[in-house]
């Protein structure tokens, strides 16, 4: 069936403040002081820095009218492939490596197509399910990937006509479909800022963004083990404890934050499970909290209430720290979890969380 692109226009005025770059720490693996632990050799193989370990046995499919470059965003590394044909395709893989271990985060792959009313551009866009990835084969690490994420998916053209797009602005708009684990799962739309071409650094995601899932982010036991974590926490050794305690039930909630002194500044991540067995992350990449994590004062009275909290898909997460600290999760406004926190001496809100995320008053959700 023939679908139609949007491809939007946009007039010039200001982005909102919720549309923000999706890699805003990006930088080139072949900068000097970029600390990336991959490099990208002149071979066009992907290479462990301090191993010397090759992540493929056949080198990227690079030639005269194509071209590769890694980039690391954070913990996150993004290989970008641009083919310079009529097709002008480019793609993005997105994925997290450590001491060997490569988890795919996801691909974005658009390509412009010359159509009879002009060129407009198309995609797809392919999301990961968090599960260690392994090059079965001889293939190009890049392949092997996009098979793992992508499948058999085509870059079906959407319509676009049920996203609204909240801003105008310069820019490209497109709307893609989304697969996830393989599986056809809805749309996106993306936008490139002030550029009239797919450009990773000024790629903004208007809707269905990865990190707003319609269920909890969640990773296997075995692909999430806590390595020198701090006293029973979920935080590393080298992490700021912003809370942590252990519950009735027998799990460990903890947030923890490295370099983030204000919003936009370093990263921070809720985590739950039991040290060395992780059950749920968010961000599922280490980000910076601005728009994700806020900080509430829901004292009354003589009641002390203070809360960390944050939004994915219908649920909403609290860590409550009041006289006994506690979890809450509510689904659409309607509490489906409560567990009180047991003996644990981080069982309360960092002071430095009052200064790295962002206060928003109470509201009625804070006291369900």
């Amino acid at each position: 069936m023939l679908k139609k692109l949007l491809l939007l226009a946009l007039l010039l005025c200001s982005l909102p403040v919720a549309a923000q770059p999706m890699f805003p720490a990006l930088k080139s693996c072949k900068s000097a002081g970029s600390d990336c632990v991959l490099r990208l050799d002149s071979n066009f193989f992907l290479v462990d820095v301090a191993s010397g370990k090759r992540l493929s046995e056949t080198a990227e499919s690079a030639g005269a009218m194509s071209g590769f470059w890694l980039y690391r965003d954070g913990d996150r590394y993004i290989l970008e492939n641009e083919n310079y044909s009529q097709a002008k395709s480019r793609r993005w893989l997105v994925f997290t490596y450590n001491n060997g271990r490569v988890v795919l985060d996801g691909a974005y792959i658009f390509s412009i197509d010359m159509a009879e009313t002009g060129p407009y551009w198309h995609g797809y866009d392919c999301r990961g399910n968090s599960s260690p990835f392994t090059n079965p084969g001889s293939e190009p690490f890049s392949d092997a990937a996009l098979e793992e994420l992508c499948g058999g998916a085509e870059g079906w053209v959407v319509s676009g006509k049920d996203s609204v797009v909240p801003v105008s602005a310069k820019g490209l708009a497109v709307s893609v479909p989304v697969y996830h684990a393989r599986n056809r799962d809805g749309s996106a739309t993306y936008l490139f800022t002030e550029s009239d071409v797919p450009d990773l650094s000024k790629l903004v995601c208007l809707s269905n963004c990865a990190d707003v899932a319609q269920t909890p982010e969640r990773v296997s036991q075995e692909t999430a083990p806590l390595k020198g974590g701090q006293d029973g926490t979920l935080c590393s050794d080298d992490e700021d404890i912003y809370f942590s305690c252990p519950l009735d039930g027998g799990k460990t909630v903890s947030v923890c934050a490295r370099g983030n002194s204000k919003p936009t500044a370093g990263s921070v991540q809720y985590r739950y499970g039991v040290p060395g067995k992780i059950e749920m992350i968010y961000p599922k990449s280490a980000l910076p909290p601005k728009g994700k994590f806020f900080v509430v004062n829901a004292s009354e009275g003589s009641v002390n209430l203070n809360i960390i909290k944050f939004k994915t898909g219908p649920y909403t997460y609290l860590v409550n720290q009041a006289f006994v600290s506690y979890l809450t999760v509510l689904k659409d406004d309607k509490l489906v979890f409560r567990q009180r926190c047991g003996a644990g001496s981080y069982s309360y809100i960092n002071r430095a969380a009052l200064q790295g995320l962002q206060s928003r008053p109470k509201s009625a959700e804070d006291f369900r």
